[in-house]
């Protein structure tokens, strides 16, 4: 299996795992999910150009929302996003990750400048699948959103994961964790690291590593993330079938969602018959990709694209199969404006 995130893992299981379980099973676990109501391509923002590419591809997009709190009571940022699009035709699953950092410009009510993984705290999944679909021309209605509180625990369910810590990243991650017992109603805290390399951590010291934002920059993070991902995967994929179930069981009430049970279940039996084991990946954009950061309204580091027309024919090309996308006039002219603003990559 390549390596991907948990909210995909997460995901494919909603839709996948109990189609053959039957309704009552189904009905047990769609019921622990937190479940909002469909949203129509109109309340996200999908556009005429694309408003009929799930049903001309037969290519099903699902956003992934990975959302951290941080305690602080508000929505949260989504410092996770991913697209899922299930390639019906050609039975396969691809993974798009997006930059939270990605300085784009948030539709109404924002109408303004902002980096990406704030649409999330300004108004939660409708307006991040809006903002999705705005800057990068994308069909998006359905998604799933959850907690990062969920990775602490499912870590700590599966008896905690290995991981090479750095020695410049202990730091950050010990002051991480000091946060984290702080705001915690458990009694037990979560021990300081001591040492640097490779050692088990508990979920709440891996919840720390994954949240220095401090140490490199936003890739590097995104990395640290994956870092994490990746470790849960490999320890999650020896788990038995009743242990997966069980797993999956505790993760539920961490999970948002406006899928519906009948979408799961058609969803659920195609995934089924999918090649799991090659799932393929992009990141956009690119870590090798030019860009420059700026500031914008107290915020730092925000990246500015090298082409976001460049980006948008990518995401197409990859998601799509579409080599010959041209991206729409909105992105056209919403690139144009950004760099009157903030000025072109040198």
């Amino acid at each position: 299996m390549k390596k991907w995130m948990i909210g995909g893992v997460i995901t494919l299981a909603l839709i996948g795992i109990f189609v053959g379980s039957g309704f009552l099973a189904l009905s047990h676990y769609y019921f622990k999910l937190n479940t909002t109501d469909a949203l129509t391509v109109e309340e996200v923002g999908v556009s005429d150009e694309v408003a009929k590419k799930e049903q001309e591809s037969n290519i099903v997009n699902i956003a992934v929302l990975g959302i951290d709190r941080d305690g602080d009571g508000s929505n949260g940022r989504s410092d996770a996003i991913k697209v899922i699009s299930l390639d019906m035709n050609n039975k396969k699953v691809k993974m798009t990750s997006f930059q939270r950092d990605t300085l784009i410009y948030i539709p109404e009510p924002e109408n303004d400048f902002d980096k990406l993984n704030h649409a999330y705290w300004y108004g939660k999944a409708p307006l991040t699948l809006k903002t999705l679909n705005y800057n990068f021309d994308l069909d998006i209605t359905r998604y799933v959103a959850f907690n990062f509180d969920a990775i602490e625990h499912i870590i700590d369910t599966i008896d905690g994961i290995d991981l090479d810590v750095h020695d410049n990243e202990l730091k950050v991650t010990n002051d991480y964790i000091k946060g984290l017992n702080s705001a915690s109603s458990n009694d037990v805290d979560a021990p300081y690291l001591t040492k640097g390399g490779l050692q088990k951590l508990s979920g709440r010291q891996a919840m720390a590593y994954m949240r220095n934002r401090y140490v490199g920059d936003d890739f590097d993070r995104m990395n640290r993330q994956n870092k994490v991902m990746e470790a849960m995967i490999d320890k999650v994929m020896n788990q038995s079938y009743t242990e997966l179930l069980g797993l999956l069981d505790a993760c539920l009430p961490y999970v948002e969602t406006n899928l519906t049970m009948n979408e799961m279940i058609s969803f659920g039996t195609k995934v089924l018959t999918f090649d799991l084991k090659n799932i393929e990946q992009t990141q956009i954009p690119a870590s090798d990709n030019k860009n420059k950061t700026v500031s914008y309204k107290g915020y730092s580091p925000l990246y500015v694209m090298n082409s976001y027309q460049d980006l948008v024919r990518d995401v197409h090309a990859f998601i799509y199969n579409d080599t010959e996308y041209q991206p729409s006039q909105t992105v056209i002219e919403t690139e144009a404006t950004i760099y009157e603003t903030f000025g072109r990559v040198q």
